[in-house]
């Protein structure tokens, strides 16, 4: 498979709506996909992951308590 048909095979899986079954990937498309995905998850961590790390969200409405006095 050349890198043009993986390119291919990416955008047609991600621009298409599908149903619940994966899609049928090459060893080798499955291969590239995941040196992708490996390269963004090391940048966005590199560059975000300590500001995700330390983000503490708010409690849920229903996790307060009804008087905290």
């Amino acid at each position: 498979m050349n890198p043009h048909a993986i390119r291919e095979t990416i955008m047609y899986m991600f621009t298409r709506s599908t149903g619940a079954a994966d899609p049928v990937l090459s060893d080798e498309a499955a291969y590239v996909i995941q040196l992708i995905l490996d390269d963004l998850w090391l940048w966005f961590n590199n560059a975000y992951g300590e500001q995700a790390r330390s983000y503490k969200p708010p409690p849920e409405p229903e996790d307060l308590p009804d008087d905290p006095f």
